[in-house]
Order: structure tokens, then C-alpha cells, then sequence
């Protein structure tokens, strides 16, 4: 009995080769789009879950209050948060403190700048990151030593084993290298090459002194709210008088990369999370709209064959046998897509990873994807077979017969429409969200920075800011053909920056907050091309600008300061006079709010050169900066960046993002618009002798063009009235997570709406044209 259902099927499934191609098709593309997204979802919610214990893992965050009753949130504590943890909170086994630290390292004729971290000894107690060469226990608990990955050490010593040698820091530094680790996991939110071991001094490091990410690894069942509570006397009981509004709290490991957006010292919803949860919808959307595509196309077909269950059903076939059948047709179909599906994964994921630089693999072992897969499968053969297996083969086979068939009822043309029109309201609602999401990351990526980053070079020199180099380097570097301006600052201006407390008068009331604080020359604010609002930039000749300062708009606001310039203020305890503001400015990335911000004239406490070089002769410029910087410093790296290459990587993952948005609304448009040809293909095969009748009667190629077409665009059209609105409000709830975001612009609709009109009728017109210019002779000779 099986084995002749399967043979009826093929039969069906061969004869109707057009109809099965899309069926198979469009849901082997709802499936294969759906399940990457999955892949991609799953990696994002796995980040830092490969430490054994990292739901017992918490980040020390800093909340500072200000005086103008708001909160700013920083991921860096002060180092001696961690030991004071371990000592006074019961419930906390240990607590680590580290921060991110570049390095030039040399061996023999390998001279390369490489990323890793400073951490103390008790870093690998807390965090799973193997030990492959080297003792575990005793790692990191000497000075000037130091851990390497496997890539670090194929990179310097081959297959060499590098453990016991040393190797040159810098121009004069020597580290002992005392292990190996396992490369670190792409999805792991701590990025490093090498770790070494941090000074003990930092230990004792200042309780203002905001620099380290502080871990703590808890006991298992300890309460978060009741831990936030005990945190709160240490703050009290180490800070000093003067420092008041600072608010320690742990945040769980397991959040910090998806829940990043804190406002007012409170999360509030956005960070990663938000384009997870966009992601999750789309695929979803994607697998309804593949779905409904399967299940019209299986309605319209199944139509067609109302006179093979008459027939069937009057030589005695039972319900449960054409149930049996049509289902079983359904399940191949699916069968087949999934199958597809699967190849397609396969065959797309290295590319996808490419894209995204990650390390996604699948694991069918895993239910997550084995059942997900099979649920849907299943799901969507009954979707598609439910109504020709228990509607149609309830039909009574005289009435089938005689004509009255399922094909001539409105039940089915009715249900169709309804299906057509899901389908395309939720296409548009993914096009008007690819718009919006592409707006947004233009508007992120475009916002202006408030200076200019074209043509200007970043250069690392940490190791020329003392006085007697600074000069010298100033002088030789600065009079470069090519350099149009050139100066130094301790930021890099993409989010490596100071913090210190600044005081002012407001009234009679002393106030004091938190500020970014920069140091550098009287060339920075011209260099880097901010615009001055009031007040001069700083002066080399005047000795009066040692203790003067600039400040940003924010800053003044911040001091509710309406004519700042002149004003004193205090920075670190020291007296300082505003001598200009200049405009607002980033100092991170635009996912952040601007920082009030205080430029210090010292140019001696700087550890970045910028030079604005001319665009039309880049290469002679930066060799020549090369070849003077390699002459002051023998034997380090000249260390550079384009400041405006530098900010577009910050971006990275919404560029990304934006195109996945793209792949993923085309996917949506391609599957609604194979399923919209099956059916105009379908409408032009029932109406063959009506299209002919015509034709003889007089109508012209135009007027059945448009009577094949009204149909399909009216519907169509009814489906973007209806996403409009949903498609709006869906949004603006995404673009709230956003601390600065654009506006959702009307064109986006009418483009969208343009667009999907458009391609619907270049998908039916093909049948539509091809119906009008057919032969109606050949229509009407059997009648």
C-alpha cells in the first residue's frame, strides 16, 4: 500500500514539474535562511558559556552620580576593587582585575605589535582558558612573565617549544615566557594574545583610578540584588572623603556582550540583544512566508485534481487512504526541501563565517538544530497538506463529477487570497525594517564626529613622549613634506581616554563631577579641526596656558556654565582657567552618549601623534614619518592608523548586520514572488478558455493583461496598507535602544511599497503576457 502511495506521488510530484520546483525551492530557501539565522543567534547567546562556571562570573561595573541628578555607567572599576571583594564579601571565592594592553615584541628577526592583556595571578582561576605547555597553578604569579597562544607562538617560534625563552618588549622590556594557551574562542568577549603578569603595585593602585576590568567569581546561589547591597559599604569604606555618587555593582558575565546600554545607571534593553531579537524575528518571518508559500501552491494544485478524488472515491478509495495521500505527498515535498536545505547550509556556512569572522559550525547532535528542523518540516507538511487531505477528500464524488468541483468554489480562491496577502504583509514589513535598519547604521556611520577624520593619521608613541624626545620628534616629524598639521594627545579619540574629577562654582554651591580628561599640544583642536564656539585654541607663548584648559559644549552645559570662558575650575585638585570650548565631540564610538570632556595643555603626557597628511602624496608621507620615527626609536614599529579606517572598523558589526538585513529581505522577496508565479501560472491554466472566449470576443493583449494582473496588485497592495503601521511601530521600538538614532523617513515606505508593486507585476506579467498572446484557437477547439 506504501510503496504504491509513494509511486502515485512521484507520478503527481513529475507530472507537475513547475509547481513542485517551487514548492521545493522556496522552502528550501525559508529553511536554509532560517537556519543560518539560528546558527548565527545560537553563536551570539554562547559568547563566554564555554567557562564551566560563567553563570557564576560577574563584571564590576561603575555607576558615578552626577550633581545634575543622572547616572553614567563605565565597564572600568579601580584594581583594588578586586582584593577588597575577596577580603570583605562573604560568598565571592575570587576576584581578578585586567585591562587590554598593546605591545611591540620581538624575537630574533620577528618584530610584530600584538593585543593581549595584563592580568594578575588569579586570572586563570576564574576564567577557562587552557594551559596547553606550562604550569597552570603557579601561571602569572612572578613578575615580567608572560603567557602566549598557540598563534602567538607559531607566529614567533614555529614549531619551536617557546616556553622558557625570552622575549624583547618594546625597546628595553624582556619577558620570560612561562606558557602556552589554547587560541581564545571567537566567541569569547575577552580578545588576547599573550597575558602578562600584572606589577603587584597595581594592587595598591589608587581607588580613583578607573582603568581595570574587575571579575569576580561567586559561590553557586549567591543572590545578585543582595550582592549589589554588600558592594555598597566598600565604596563608602575605601573612597576618599572627596569622592562622592560612585556605586559599585556586579553584572552578570553571561549579559555583558548582548546587554551593553545603560542609561541613567540602569540597563534598558539595548546593546546586541537588540539585533538578536531583530534577527529572531526575521527568521521567523521568513519561515511563515516560506510556509504559506508551500501550503498556497500545494492548495492551488491540489484544485486541479478535485476530479481524481471523484474518480478515486467512486471506485472506493476511503478518506483515510486519499488523507494518507495527499499528506504523503506533502512530506515528500518537504522531505526533499529539507534535504536541500541542508546541502545549502553546508555549502553557504564558509562563506558565512567569512563574512562575519566567526568559527560557526553545526552540530545535528545538538536538538536545537535537529529537532528545530524536523519540527518545522513536520509543521509545514501538515500546514500544506491539511486541506486537500481532509477538505478534498470530503467531497462528495457525484457532485465532483458533474462538474461542481473544488475548483469552481470559492472556498479555496478566498483562502488563497488571504494567504497572498499574509505573505506580502510580512514581506513589507521586512523591507521597510531593512530600510530602517540600513538608515540607521548610514546615520551611525555618518554622524559626525565633531572633528575632522580625513586624511588623518594616528601614531603610537608612547615611548617618545618624554621631554627630550617629545622635542625632537615634534621638530622632525612635523616638518615632513606632506604633513599639513601635526600634534599629540594621550586619547586615540576612539575610546582609549582618561577620567578624572573636575570642580566648579555653580552659585555659591561647589559641584563636582566626572570628566574625560585629555592631555595635549596647543596644535591638538586645529590639528584634528574642531571648531572653536568661543574663547582661543592654546598657545604655545603664553606661560599662562600651562594651567588653562578647553572644554566641549557638554562640558559647559554639565557646569551650567553659560559663559564659560575665563571661568576657574579645578581638574585633579588643581586650579585651571577655561581659556576656549570647542564643539561637541566623540571621544568613543556614537553607541555611546558624548562625554563632557576637558583638554589639558601638556603636551608631555601624551602617548598619541596625529598628522593630517596630504591625500594626493600618502605614501612618500607615511614612509618618510617611518623612516624618522625608526631613527629615534631603532628597532621599534612605526605604528599607524587611518583615523577614519579605524572608526569605520568600530562599525563593523552594523555594517554586517545591515547586509544580513539585505540577504535577508531578498530571500523573503524571492520566495513571496515564486510563490505569486505558481500561482499566476496556476490562474492562467484555469482560465485558458475564459482569456480565449475573449480574445475571439475582441479584448486586446493590454485589457487581458490587466485583467490577469488587477487581482494579484490589488492584493498586493492591500498587504503594505496593512504593514504599515506594524512595520512603523516594530521600529521605532528597535531604534529606541539606540543612544542616538535617526528618524524613520516616509520614503522609506514609498520606496519599499514602489518596489514590491514592481516586482510583483514582473513576476506575474510573465504568464499574464504569455496567456494574452496565446493562440485562442487552440484554447476553444475541444469545446
Amino acid at each position: 500500500m506504501i510503496k504504491n502511495y509513494l509511486k502515485i506521488a512521484l507520478r503527481v510530484l513529475l507530472k507537475q514539474r513547475l509547481y513542485t520546483s517551487l514548492n521545493i525551492g522556496g522552502l528550501a530557501i525559508g529553511l536554509t535562511t532560517s537556519l543560518l539565522v539560528l546558527l548565527w543567534v545560537k553563536d551570539e547567546m554562547s559568547f563566554n558559556k564555554f567557562h564551566p562556571n560563567y553563570d557564576r562570573i560577574v563584571k564590576v561595573m561603575l555607576n558615578i552620580a552626577t550633581e545634575s541628578q543622572t547616572t553614567q555607567t563605565y565597564e572600568l572599576t579601580a584594581p583594588p576593587v578586586a582584593e577588597a571583594m575577596k577580603r570583605e564579601i562573604p560568598g565571592v571565592v575570587d576576584a581578578t582585575c585586567s585591562w587590554q594592553n598593546k605591545a611591540v615584541f620581538t624575537y630574533g628577526e620577528k618584530t610584530n605589535e600584538e593585543t593581549g592583556l595584563m592580568a594578575d595571578r588569579t586570572f586563570l582561576k576564574i576564567f577557562n582558558f587552557p594551559v596547553l605547555k606550562g604550569n597552570a597553578e603557579t601561571a602569572l604569579s612572578k613578575p615580567n612573565v608572560i603567557l602566549i597562544t598557540q598563534k602567538f607562538a607559531e607566529k614567533y617560534f614555529g614549531q619551536a617549544d617557546p616556553v622558557g625563552k625570552v622575549i624583547r618588549i618594546g625597546n628595553a622590556e624582556h619577558c620570560y615566557i612561562e606558557g602556552v594557551l589554547e587560541n581564545v574562542p571567537s566567541n569569547s568577549s575577552l580578545q588576547f594574545d599573550f597575558i602578562r603578569s600584572m606589577p603587584d603595585s597595581m594592587s595598591t593602585a589608587s581607588w580613583v583610578e578607573v582603568k581595570a576590568h574587575v571579575f569576580a567569581l561567586l559561590e553557586p546561589g549567591v543572590n545578585m540584588k543582595k550582592l549589589r547591597d554588600q558592594m555598597k559599604p566598600i565604596t563608602k569604606r575605601h573612597m576618599p572623603e572627596f569622592v562622592t555618587g560612585w556605586s559599585y555593582f556586579p553584572y552578570s558575565l553571561n549579559d555583558w556582550h548582548l546587554r551593553s546600554h545603560f542609561e541613567n545607571g540602569i540597563y534598558t534593553g539595548g546593546g546586541r540583544i537588540s539585533y538578536v531579537r531583530l534577527f529572531v524575528v526575521v527568521a521567523i518571518f521568513v519561515l511563515i512566508i516560506s510556509a504559506i508559500n508551500f501550503t498556497n501552491l500545494s492548495i492551488a494544485r491540489a484544485t486541479g485534481r478535485s476530479k481524481e478524488v471523484g474518480i478515486r472515491k467512486a471506485i472506493g478509495a476511503k478518506k483515510s487512504a486519499l488523507v494518507a495521500q495527499f499528506l504523503g505527498e506533502s512530506f515528500i515535498l518537504t522531505f526533499l526541501a529539507g534535504l536541500i536545505s541542508i546541502g545549502l547550509i553546508y555549502a553557504i556556512l564558509p562563506f558565512f563565517n567569512d563574512f562575519l569572522d566567526k568559527k560557526i559550525t553545526i552540530n545535528w547532535l545538538d536538538p536545537s538544530y535537529s529537532v528545530s528542523l524536523l519540527g518545522v518540516l513536520l509543521l509545514t507538511s501538515l500546514l500544506a497538506g491539511f486541506y486537500p487531505s481532509f477538505v478534498l477528500s470530503a467531497f462528495k464524488p457525484v457532485l465532483v463529477l458533474k462538474g461542481a468541483g473544488l475548483g469552481n468554489s470559492a472556498g479555496p480562491a478566498w483562502q488563497r487570497k488571504a494567504l497572498i496577502i499574509v505573505q506580502f504583509t510580512i514581506t513589507s514589513i521586512l523591507m521597510v525594517g531593512t530600510g530602517v535598519v540600513y538608515q540607521q547604521i548610514e546615520f551611525i556611520k555618518n554622524r559626525n564626529p565633531g572633528y575632522d577624520q580625513r586624511d588623518l593619521v594616528r601614531v603610537e608613541a608612547r615611548e617618545l613622549s618624554q621631554v627630550n624626545r617629545y622635542r625632537q620628534a615634534r621638530t622632525t616629524l612635523s616638518e615632513v613634506p606632506g604633513v599639513e598639521a601635526f600634534s599629540s594627545a594621550s586619547a586615540t579619540f576612539q575610546g582609549t581616554f582618561g577620567r578624572n574629577y573636575v570642580e566648579w562654582m555653580n552659585g555659591q554651591q561647589r559641584e563636582r563631577n566626572m570628566f574625560a580628561v585629555i592631555s595635549g599640544d596647543h596644535n591638538l583642536t586645529s590639528t584634528l579641526k574642531m571648531k572653536i564656539h568661543s574663547g582661543r585654541e592654546f598657545s604655545p607663548l603664553l606661560a599662562s596656558d600651562s594651567a588653562g584648559v578647553i572644554i566641549n559644549q557638554e562640558a559647559a552645559r554639565r557646569m551650567n556654565l553659560a559663559d564659560p570662558v575665563g571661568k576657574q575650575i579645578q581638574v585633579n585638585g588643581m586650579e585651571m582657567t577655561i581659556t576656549g570650548v570647542v564643539e561637541n565631540f566623540h571621544i568613543a564610538s556614537v553607541h555611546q552618549m558624548i562625554e563632557p570632556t576637558v583638554i589639558l595643555f601638556r603636551p608631555f603626557q601624551t602617548r598619541f601623534f596625529f598628522a593630517r597628511i596630504n591625500k594626493n602624496d600618502r605614501a612618500a608621507t607615511l614612509e618618510q614619518l617611518k623612516e624618522i620615527y625608526e631613527s629615534l626609536l631603532p628597532g621599534a614599529i612605526f605604528s599607524y592608523q587611518f583615523v577614519d579606517q579605524e572608526y569605520e572598523r568600530m562599525y563593523q558589526s552594523e555594517i554586517q548586520v545591515g547586509t544580513l538585513a539585505n540577504w535577508f529581505s531578498a530571500v523573503a522577496i524571492i520566495i513571496s514572488c515564486l510563490g505569486l508565479f505558481g500561482l499566476a501560472s496556476f490562474s492562467a491554466e484555469r482560465r485558458t478558455k475564459e482569456i480565449g472566449i475573449r480574445k475571439v470576443s475582441g479584448a486586446s493583449v493590454a485589457e487581458i493583461f490587466v485583467l490577469m494582473n488587477k487581482d494579484f496588485i490589488g492584493l498586493v497592495l492591500l498587504s503594505l496598507l496593512l504593514a504599515a503601521y506594524p512595520a512603523w511601530y516594530m521600529m521605532n521600538l528597535w531604534l529606541e535602544k539606540f543612544a542616538y538614532h535617526t528618524r524613520i523617513n516616509e520614503w522609506i515606505f514609498v520606496l519599499c511599497g514602489l518596489g514590491t508593486i514592481s516586482i510583483a507585476i514582473i513576476t506575474v506579467s510573465y504568464q499574464s503576457i504569455k496567456a494574452a498572446l496565446a493562440d485562442p484557437v487552440k484554447s476553444l477547439r475541444h469545446e
